[in-house]
């Protein structure tokens, strides 16, 4: 592949991450409805023709899965763990949204180390 070649490439990776949006859905507090809104929000944008994709970042009570009607055998623990690419765990849950699961009750994803959250970020970065 030739040098301009790449560089089009790089050019045209950056104009589409450009184009896309990230909201976050937070809470101080547990069980204030946070997956709820996530998830009708996602099949809303869906229905409107926008492409989405929900990543349950509550490492704690996991239940995106549940909410969306999905069975997923992996999760981002098989991300953080190098066991797993974030692409190949995504599900595609009603509506055409796409899902990445959390996982439930593993304290040691409240710690990750630099190089395990370094991972993540790219991991994400390259869903864009």
């Amino acid at each position: 592949m030739s040098e301009g070649t790449v560089m089009q490439l790089q050019q045209a990776m950056k104009n589409e991450l450009q184009k896309t949006m990230v909201l976050a859905v937070s809470s101080g507090k547990g069980g204030v409805g946070k997956t709820n809104i996530a998830a009708n929000l996602a099949v809303c944008l869906s229905a409107s023709g926008k492409k989405v994709m929900l990543i349950d970042a509550d490492w704690g009570l996991a239940n995106l899965d549940v909410v969306m009607g999905i069975n997923s055998r992996y999760n981002i623990r098989h991300v953080v763990d190098s066991q797993k690419s974030i692409d190949s765990i995504v599900q595609e849950a009603p509506a055409g949204v796409e899902v990445v699961c959390g996982v439930s009750g593993l304290e040691e994803l409240a710690d990750l180390d630099q190089f395990q959250r370094q991972r993540l970020l790219n991991e994400m970065e390259a869903l864009g």
